[in-house]
């Protein structure tokens, strides 16, 4: 069955086609459908406007904006986290959540 969108792997492999701005739009989009919407912290279902794409491993701690570090994440909870370590941050402020933790290490580890 071919999904209804593309991953966001294939917009970073079809940059060349599209303009800069288009092709991030797009794999943003992408990564926010294939979470179904959801922010991969609080785990609340959103429109895709109100979420945002965060740095699982922050950009000022090494972090690369690559589809494997990106997740998609509420305004509150993107902003909360900050540059913490997701997992002691998500540990501290929702309590155990093995689920949404796996989650996010099966797209981090790919």
């Amino acid at each position: 069955m071919t999904p209804l969108f593309p991953t966001p792997d294939y917009y970073l492999t079809n940059l060349i086609t599209m303009t800069s701005s288009e092709a991030t739009r797009l794999w943003r989009r992408a990564i926010k459908e294939s979470f179904d919407r959801t922010c991969v912290y609080c785990g609340k279902s959103y429109e895709l406007h109100e979420l945002t794409i965060d740095h699982v491993k922050p950009r000022s701690k090494g972090g690369e904006t690559i589809t494997r570090n990106c997740v998609p994440a509420c305004q509150c909870c993107n902003q909360d986290k900050g540059s913490e370590h997701w997992e002691d941050w998500m540990l501290a402020r929702f309590g155990l959540h093995p689920q949404r933790k796996q989650l996010i290490l099966d797209h981090i580890n790919g």
